[in-house]
């Protein structure tokens, strides 16, 4: 195998290992990148819907029941509505953010809460100090990130509503029902707010910056072999085989005399000089030798 190739080979081997290495540290730095993109969306997002909630309670609500009784429930004077009701259209804009808040007891049985979400729930009611969930729910190309802040029941203007079904406005009851978002008790956790965003997006986001990360380190690597073996080949290979083949050929009784057209720089030129010089010694101590022996047999 020539230098070249072994040069090659072992360079090779080293980035490819170096490549892993460099991939596998991008991909994860561009991952929690990308995750912490998410998170921060989503916390802005939470936060959206806690600013409606409280607006709703705040400006709309006093407006809605200052109005003359007009016998009918509205629903835009409850928080949740609200916040919900506005995410919505949000969603539709960026549909790979969605707001949700979910209840074990809602006053609207779309709001009930899902199997992994009573899990929130619960995991909220057993510790008052935990104050945010996040993780990833659903499988495969259905997997999405979550991240969770619960509802507690902190203002008394909420029990009238949800104390008992004699204590709710009419109109609620006949709306709604009676067996539903009854029975909340004072500092008790409703319910969770929720936004869920899907994990494959993040995870295609990496992916591509750790392809074009490789990829560019494989093309400098690629015009950096191939420029440094063409310089090897110029000034190590082609002078070492140059003295090679005039050490083979002086060593047979050739001239040995090396192409002027083959650059010798440095210490191969000394090689080449010190090899001419060995060529010289030799052939002045093989002539003595003879010029010996043929005096030797004239005085026998």
């Amino acid at each position: 195998m020539r230098i070249e190739a072994r040069f090659g080979l072992i360079l090779a081997v080293c980035f490819g290992f170096g490549l892993l290495v460099a991939g596998y540290i991008s991909y994860t730095l561009a991952f929690r990148e990308a995750r912490a993109e998410v998170n921060e969306k989503s916390r802005v997002l939470l936060e959206m819907g806690i600013s409606l909630r409280r607006y709703t309670v705040e400006e709309i609500a006093p407006i809605v029941s200052a109005l003359p009784f007009d016998g009918a429930f509205h629903p835009q004077m409850v928080p949740s509505y609200g916040a919900q009701s506005t995410l919505k259209r949000f969603s539709d804009t960026f549909p790979d953010y969605v707001y949700r808040e979910s209840s074990l007891n809602p006053t609207n049985v779309a709001d009930r809460a899902a199997d992994w979400e009573v899990g929130l729930i619960r995991a909220f009611k057993k510790d008052p100090a935990l104050k945010e969930l996040s993780g990833e729910t659903g499988s495969q190309e259905s997997l999405r990130y979550f991240l969770a802040r619960p509802l507690r029941m902190t203002s008394t203007a909420c029990l009238p509503c949800h104390s008992t079904p004699a204590a709710a406005p009419k109109a609620m009851v006949e709306q709604y029902g009676a067996g539903n978002g009854f029975g909340w008790e004072m500092n008790d956790v409703i319910g969770v707010q929720i936004v869920e965003v899907p994990v494959l997006p993040t995870r295609a986001k990496a992916t591509n910056s750790v392809l074009v990360t490789v990829g560019s380190m494989t093309c400098v690597f690629v015009l950096s072999l191939t420029i440094f073996l063409l310089l090897l080949r110029r000034y190590v290979t082609r002078p070492l085989s140059a003295i090679t083949r005039s050490t083979y050929l002086s060593s047979v009784g050739g001239d040995g005399v090396i192409s002027p057209e083959t650059p010798l720089n440095g210490q191969f030129q000394d090689l080449g000089q010190a090899v001419h010089r060995l060529k010289v010694s030799l052939n002045e101590a093989l002539r003595l030798f003879e010029r010996s022996n043929g005096t030797d047999r004239d005085s026998r």
